[in-house]
């Protein structure tokens, strides 16, 4: 299939003359309750990655493999439901769509490793210096505006995970190899998925459920070129570990990525940036919850601080 060039989603000066056809109509609402459910979503993505791991095996590749094929195979049944098949073959693709999937398998696929190797919440803060990334290029690039709640939602957001993971204040840890791999492999994640959201914010003209199909599949591509190179061991999985793993695929993949999409395509970088930190705080939970994970007042403020983040966005009144 042919690619178009980009068609970033720039605000522009009204002109007295416009032959061009109009941008397609933006819900605000709608873009926060999909990044809202997309980031819970996501934030359960530690937990099923653990269950569905044998002890001592990393096969965050495998499973984000599986998180994405079944995502594209979801999608395509979608499509076949409402009829929209035909736009797979009249929308034209372009780089960014093409970079776009490419980059979120790498990160989920390297961001599921970190998360064995290291606490959740750590993990997770550094997944998310995406969002981060994603703002300070768009504000570059896009030349979209970052107004001041953008920036008292970040800062709030930023300061917050980093007391959550104990980066602030918190009892210094001892560096194994384990957990150095899983730092590096934490800080890679973060690098693509700030990629992956900034290429969302080029060709909203696409219809969502086909940028997801093509986010899905373009992920396949990119994450089974990983599994070939590290070839992961897959015979010590159980029937829980495979249980498990289909609920991954299911509710981490389908579900969290397809909102994620669509979010994208209705929020700035800066909105879709603060209300995404929330997944840092169920992570959080999570990791304390299900895991023992320790849990200090620091962070506790710090879960404070991520929803603060998250509501400055919504109550701010900013259309796009």
């Amino acid at each position: 299939m042919a690619l178009s060039t980009d068609a970033p989603a720039r605000v522009h000066a009204p002109r007295a003359v416009s032959t061009a056809p109009a941008a397609p109509r933006t819900s605000r609402r709608l873009g926060v309750v999909a990044i809202v459910v997309s980031a819970t979503a996501m934030g359960a993505a530690g937990l099923f990655g653990r269950m569905a791991t044998p002890p001592g095996a990393v096969l965050g590749e495998a499973l984000t493999l599986g998180r994405m094929l079944v995502g594209a195979l979801g999608m395509l049944v979608m499509l076949a439901l409402s009829r929209h098949l035909g736009l797979l073959r009249r929308t034209r693709l372009s780089w960014s769509v093409v970079l776009g999937g490419v980059f979120l398998g790498v990160s989920l696929a390297t961001y599921l490793s970190a998360t064995v190797l290291i606490d959740l919440s750590l993990a997770v803060v550094l997944h998310y210096i995406g969002p981060v990334l994603a703002t300070l290029l768009a504000r570059v690039l896009l030349k979209e505006r970052v107004s001041r709640p953008d920036l008292v939602s970040l800062g709030a957001s930023f300061l917050g995970m980093m007391f959550a993971a104990g980066l602030v204040g918190g009892e210094p840890t001892v560096v194994s190899d384990q957990y150095a791999l899983g730092v590096v492999l934490g800080t890679v994640s973060g690098i693509f998925y700030g990629a992956a959201l900034l290429c969302y914010r080029y060709r909203t003209d696409m219809p969502a459920d086909v940028r997801s199909f093509w986010n899905f599949a373009f992920g396949t591509l990119a994450t089974a070129a990983m599994v070939a190179l590290a070839r992961p061991d897959l015979s010590g999985m159980t029937t829980a570990n495979w249980m498990w793993a289909v609920g991954f695929f299911l509710v981490c993949g389908l579900v969290a990525l397809a909102l994620l999409v669509v979010a994208g395509k209705h929020l700035r970088a800066a909105e879709l940036s603060g209300l995404s930190y929330w997944e840092v705080v169920v992570a959080m939970m999570i990791g304390t919850a299900a895991f023992g994970e320790p849990l200090s007042l620091l962070a506790v403020l710090g879960a404070g601080l991520i929803v603060v983040g998250a509501v400055v966005p919504v109550v701010s009144g900013r259309s796009r």
